[in-house]
């Protein structure tokens, strides 16, 4: 895939002003968390919405991802996810995050509301497919479909193009993610594995989207990939730049 295209994918993701022109792979920056008792999702959508998001710190977009119809942990409520468009913006942004915190008391982040790993998981993100509504098109609250994939000796590029196909099936954006620190679990080669997210504008694309992968979709056959059963998820945009 061109960069004029990875590029352009992320406009119409993320918007223009969270795009690179240096790179077309992005990193996204995830903890889990769970909802503290007496609290609901709509209490930490609403706290983190209330966030002072200054330009010097923020991400280029933060979503939340509650857990719908999962695989995996039980003991996950929803991820918190930020995406900046280089390793390097995510540095300059979380340093000047921690510093900003340095000698603070009180309330911060989520506490009240959820409680977060302090392991954080960073991933390589490639764009495969922008969504296909245009600019403005993903609803503020919207499903995310998430699978993990054995490469099976193929690359992070095929598994580029097996998602930018199927999202053209079911009609959604997609990213992959790939390599990057962390893992939750087993250790693991390096890019022995991948994820494949694939966003909708909204549930009613969805619904329309699996029942059309249902009718069209095949195996294919040339591609040694195999992915695990996907987990559905709601994606809450929390913030993004010059929103």
């Amino acid at each position: 895939m061109r960069l004029s295209l990875v590029l352009a994918a992320l406009v119409l993701f993320l918007g223009a002003s969270f795009v690179s022109a240096q790179t077309g792979v992005g990193v996204s920056r995830s903890r889990a968390c769970t909802i503290n008792a007496g609290s609901t999702i709509a209490d930490v959508v609403q706290t983190a919405r209330n966030f002072e998001w200054s330009e010097e710190t923020a991400p280029g977009l933060v979503v939340i991802q509650n857990r719908v119809a999962g695989t995996g942990s039980s003991q996950i409520d929803f991820i918190f996810r930020s995406f900046f468009p280089s390793y390097a913006d995510m540095m300059e942004k979380r340093g000047a995050f921690l510093r900003s915190q340095a000698g603070r008391n009180g309330r911060r982040g989520l506490a009240g509301v959820a409680t977060c790993s302090d392991n954080v998981v960073m991933r390589n993100v490639t764009f495969a497919a922008p969504s296909p509504g245009g600019p403005g098109s993903v609803q503020p609250v919207t499903a995310v479909v998430t699978t993990g994939c054995e490469l099976n000796g193929a690359t992070v590029a095929d598994a580029v193009s097996m998602a930018s196909g199927i999202a053209e099936i079911v009609g959604a954006g997609a990213l992959v993610r790939s390599g990057g620190f962390g893992t939750p679990g087993q250790r693991r080669p390096i890019n022995s594995r991948a994820g494949m997210t694939f966003f909708f504008p909204s549930f009613a694309d969805f619904g329309a989207g699996v029942d059309r992968y249902n009718e069209t979709a095949a195996a294919n056959p040339e591609t040694p990939i195999s992915c695990g059963v996907p987990s559905l998820w709601a994606s809450y945009r929390i913030h993004s730049r010059n929103n």
